[in-house]
């Protein structure tokens, strides 16, 4: 589930006819409409964690994912297509409010104290990682094709290895190491994201756009180091 929320990086200048602000308050924006998705996906979590999935059936919850996985890719097109902060604001609640859903009956299989300490630390990671990534002179461009070609290594991983669990792979251990993998993939992406972020015309709507980036980069992190840290319910 955790693979479809692959950070979409945008390719696609916006006007710079917008009203343009501060670079203190344009980075401020964007941490705050961060924080506003991850509040609102953690507040679909909560909607979704007691759903009973586990008695949907394997194509039950194959169908839950992909509706929401194409809702949210649909949010990321829409935010992502318009110059209306408004627009990218719809855009972004289709995003961070499927992947909520999607996350709530993952994340209720472990303790809430777990839960909370890997949040803690997955926002410091990101804090942390986005600073530098803000205040790096140089234009990190070059890391694009990289970056893509991580995202698309890990995506087939976590189709593969669990193939190969068949052929006596130990799956468990692979997808440990493509969760490591994961949590240094995107912990890059977070730089990256900031990093261009900063050099985008400083408008509402490429703020909101930046935070959608930096949200999925969130999310994926999460995820990641709640599977590797996360202690499960008993």
């Amino acid at each position: 589930m955790d693979d479809m929320m692959a950070n979409p990086i945008w390719d696609r200048q916006h006007s710079r006819s917008a009203t343009t602000m501060s670079r203190r308050l344009y980075l401020l924006l964007v941490c705050t409409w961060t924080a506003i998705g991850v509040a609102f996906s953690a507040a679909m979590s909560y909607v979704s964690q007691d759903w009973p999935i586990d008695t949907w059936g394997t194509w039950g919850f194959i169908g839950f994912v992909l509706v929401l996985t194409l809702i949210a890719f649909g949010g990321t097109v829409i935010a992502g297509s318009s110059d209306n902060p408004a627009v990218s604001v719809l855009g972004y609640a289709l995003v961070a409010g499927p992947f909520g859903l999607m996350l709530g009956p993952v994340v209720a299989m472990y303790e809430t104290s777990s839960v909370v300490k890997i949040f803690v630390l997955t926002s410091a990671v990101v804090l942390v990682l986005g600073i530098v990534g803000a205040l790096i002179p140089d234009d990190l461009s070059s890391w694009y094709i990289w970056l893509m070609g991580g995202l698309l290594f890990l995506i087939g991983g976590y189709f593969l290895v669990p193939l190969a669990g068949f052929f006596g792979f130990p799956v468990e251990s692979g997808l440990t190491v493509l969760d490591v993998v994961g949590v240094v993939l995107f912990g890059a992406l977070v730089i990256f994201d900031l990093n261009r972020a900063v050099r985008l015309p400083h408008t509402l709507d490429n703020a909101i756009d930046s935070a959608v980036a930096v949200y999925l980069d969130f999310i994926n992190i999460f995820i990641r180091l709640l599977s590797l840290m996360g202690e499960a319910k008993k």
